[in-house]
């Protein structure tokens, strides 16, 4: 796992796919992310933070951003501005998107290496905010 740290965007995985993101139009990629994420029975790592990163840009959607994206940081930037193009939609998603994240806490390799980490309490904690934002 590429990751230097517990918040969603801290990690390759992830990185790389909103470079693809803020390529595309819309919000497809988001709502495929999150139907394959709801198709597998075990969730791969990449697949894993790839999905968190499309909560967390949808929870951002709907004017709840995580500290992450509060922040003036170079990895999050040219989101920041996909974002305010695209602010307001995707509530229709925001179902799934709890679903998924449930899916992810409960069974997936994402979660697993967490569970081996001394940190893992702090990702719990990163992940029941954006939860509770959804």
């Amino acid at each position: 796992m590429g990751a230097w740290g517990t918040g969603i965007f801290e990690n390759d995985d992830v990185l790389d796919w909103k470079a693809e993101l803020l390529d595309s139009e819309g919000l497809e990629m988001i709502a495929e992310t999150l139907e394959t994420v709801m198709d597998e029975e075990y969730i791969e790592v990449d697949l894993a933070s790839n999905t968190l990163g499309a909560i967390e840009i949808l929870a951002a959607l709907q004017g709840k951003p995580g500290e992450e994206l509060k922040r003036d940081s170079g990895e999050v930037e040219e989101l920041k501005e996909w974002i305010e193009q695209h602010q307001g939609q995707g509530k229709s998603l925001l179902p799934l998107a709890k679903k998924a994240i449930k899916k992810i806490k409960k069974d997936s390799e994402l979660k697993e290496l967490w569970e081996e980490s001394e940190d893992h309490e702090a990702w719990l904690h990163v992940i029941k905010d954006l939860e509770s934002r959804l």
